[in-house]
Parts: structure tokens; sequence; C-alpha cells
């Protein structure tokens, strides 16, 4: 690897909130510079018509940015970021997610020393240090029944709060992925198919069928807003399709068709509820 390769390329979307986006590469400037990371930071403006101006005046020029005029969603403008990078390692990090240099230095050093590491992620917590839930197992039928026929979440594991040190799992949150550009070269992008939700679980799929491992690790956390550039109380209408989606593409197209109806069918008791 050269010595003008960056070993990190950070790719971080915005969307209607710069002032979020700018105190997140402040964040990742300081952190890759404790850390001594040779790092370049790429932003993907989805809202450029309305941000663009903002955006470079609180960036000063420190970052490259990719402007949008109109909303590429999550896949299609994190792949516009991987494709102009070059580091050895991407990282995909929501703009309401605050590094620190233990977190870069842990990840990278984990990454480097497990070849069949594909994606590493840390333990996420709120600004009140509380826990949230990042990982999960990657999706199955019997979690679409419990969780839209009984309403209780079954596919995130329940003790991962609790593990003492780096482990696999099927599936991390696209807030924060620490991915190998080995990985993303054997694989490929994200599946530009899914706009938004659910294409973070697809990839994580994908790296798992390709005999790469998905390390959760506790051991380090850092501060995640949780949506904060979006609006809340809403939910995703897209959430719904891409899960019938991800189990047609994945799993066959009998698993996608009783996937929608089990969707369908837990909709429909919600509202009659």
């Amino acid at each position: 690897m050269g010595n003008d390769q960056p070993k990190l390329s950070l790719i971080i979307l915005n969307y209607k909130n710069a002032e979020l986006t700018a105190k997140c590469v402040d964040y990742l400037d300081r952190a890759s510079k404790e850390a001594a990371i040779y790092t370049e930071i790429i932003i993907v403006d989805n809202s450029a018509k309305e941000t663009a101006a903002l955006l470079k005046e609180l960036l000063n020029g420190s970052v490259k940015i990719i402007e949008n005029q109109e909303n590429m969603g999550f896949s299609k403008a994190n792949n516009q970021g991987i494709s102009v990078s070059r580091g050895e390692y991407v990282l995909l990090l929501n703009n309401d997610a605050f590094v620190n240099p233990e977190v870069l230095k842990v990840g990278i050093r984990f990454s480097d020393d497990h070849p069949k590491c594909g994606i590493w992620a840390p333990k996420l917590v709120g600004e009140d240090g509380a826990f949230q839930m990042s990982c999960a197992h990657l999706p199955s039928l019997k979690g679409l029944i419990i969780e839209y026929l009984f309403f209780r979440s079954y596919d995130r594991y329940s003790d991962s709060e609790f593990w003492s040190g780096p482990t696999e799992v099927g599936a991390v949150i696209g807030a924060f992925m620490l991915i190998k550009r080995s990985v993303i070269e054997n694989i490929g992008m994200l599946d530009e198919d899914f706009f938004f939700t659910v294409e973070d679980i697809d990839y994580c799929y994908r790296v798992n069928k390709a005999n790469y491992s998905i390390f959760y690790d506790p051991t380090v956390s850092m501060v995640h807003l949780v949506s904060a550039s979006q609006k809340k109380g809403t939910e995703y209408p897209e959430l719904h399709s891409n899960r019938v989606l991800y189990f047609k593409k994945n799993v066959g197209i009998i698993s996608g068709i009783l996937s929608g109806i089990i969707i369908k069918s837990g909709l429909a008791l919600r509202n009659i509820l």
C-alpha cells in the first residue's frame, strides 16, 4: 500500500442536517488524528439543493463532498462514496454517530488481525450512556411471525450488552460498519434496490454467504443519537416492502410470498388493535 493511500475511508450521508453532519465530521477528524490513522472523509449530500452551501461553510473544504440534487437513498449514496474512496478500509457511518479514537484503533487492529473479519462494529450507546441494541440474527420467517403477529422482537440478540468480547453475529446495523476493501471487491457494493432500510441486513447476509465473519465488539463504545436527522415517531414505509424484497432475493420466491402474507396480516392486526 502506497504512503499516499488512506488506511480508512469514511462515508457519511447528509440529509437536511448540515450542522449534525459537521459535528460528526469534527469528532471523526479529531479521533483519526489522535489515533494516528490516515483517513479520508467523503460526504454524500442527499439534500444538496437545501444544504450544499451551509455544508461547505461548516466544513471549510476539509472533506470531499458529493452533491446530489435529489435524495438517492442510503444504498446508492453510500455506493457513490465507496466508488471514489481509496482506503484499505471503508467505514459507513451515520451522521448522528460520534466516533472516538479507541473505536477506530480497536476496530482496525482487530480487523487487521482477523483475516476472515468482513465487518466490525462497536457497541452503541445514547448520550446518556444507555445501551442500544445494534446487532441481530439474520431475518427469519419465524422472527417475522413473532414480531408482526405476537408483537415481540425475536431476531435481536437479547444478551449482547453483556458479552465480554468480540462476538460473531448475523448482522449489525448500518450506523457503523467497518468493512474491508477486499470484502467490497469480492461481493460488490450495497444493493440499490433497497432505497432505505434493510440494505444493511442484506449486505451482512452477503458477507456471511461469502464466508466472512461479522463481529460485534462490546469492549469499546461510541455515542449514537438514533436517527437524529430523521423525523421521529414515524415508521419508514419502505421497511415492510424491503423485508419482503430481502426474503425474495436471499431465501426464495416462496419465502418472499410468505413474508408478505405475514407482514400484511400483522399490519392489519395492528390496525384492528
